[in-house]
């Protein structure tokens, strides 16, 4: 997978919080993160923008 923001080498990789853990991605060259809850809240406000 290829970052969004500067094109670099994405890997998957497992966080822990004190409830849950989930997977994202995260970016090895500029450290962009991204998990589902990040695409969908960036989705929404593309949304509210073009309306």
């Amino acid at each position: 997978m290829q970052c969004p923001k500067c094109r670099g080498r994405m890997f998957a990789e497992k966080y822990y919080d004190f409830v849950r853990s989930f997977d994202a991605w995260k970016c090895t060259c500029c450290g962009e993160m991204l998990d589902s809850t990040i695409l969908a809240n960036r989705l929404k406000n593309i949304e509210r923008m073009r309306s």
